[in-house]
């Protein structure tokens, strides 16, 4: 499992494109994370050893460690693990009120 941070493909970050399908055409699978900070940056899992080099540098994707995966990730759910998958994991969904 490898981690990558990125923001989406507009001055904000936080609307556009994302470079998931790019990533699928180079012959690799990634997704995102729940996570996103106020800048528009989220964690995601690429699946595969894939070259991200070329990869529009409007996405700002840059590659992190694991344990970057996770502090990024605890700042909006201190309780987060890496779970058995490489994933990080979810906040528990809240009771249902009756």
């Amino acid at each position: 499992m490898n981690y990558l941070k990125w923001r989406l493909h507009d001055a904000s970050g936080v609307s556009g494109t994302h470079p998931v399908e790019t990533i699928a055409a180079l012959g690799g699978r990634a997704s995102t994370s729940g996570y996103v900070d106020g800048d528009g940056y989220r964690i995601a899992y690429l699946w595969e050893d894939v070259d991200i080099s070329g990869l529009d540098s409007a996405w700002d994707v840059t590659e992190v460690t694991e344990a970057q995966a996770l502090t990024f990730c605890q700042q909006f759910y201190e309780d987060a693990v890496i779970m058995a998958d490489g994933r990080v994991s979810s906040p528990p969904p809240p009771d249902e009120e009756s």
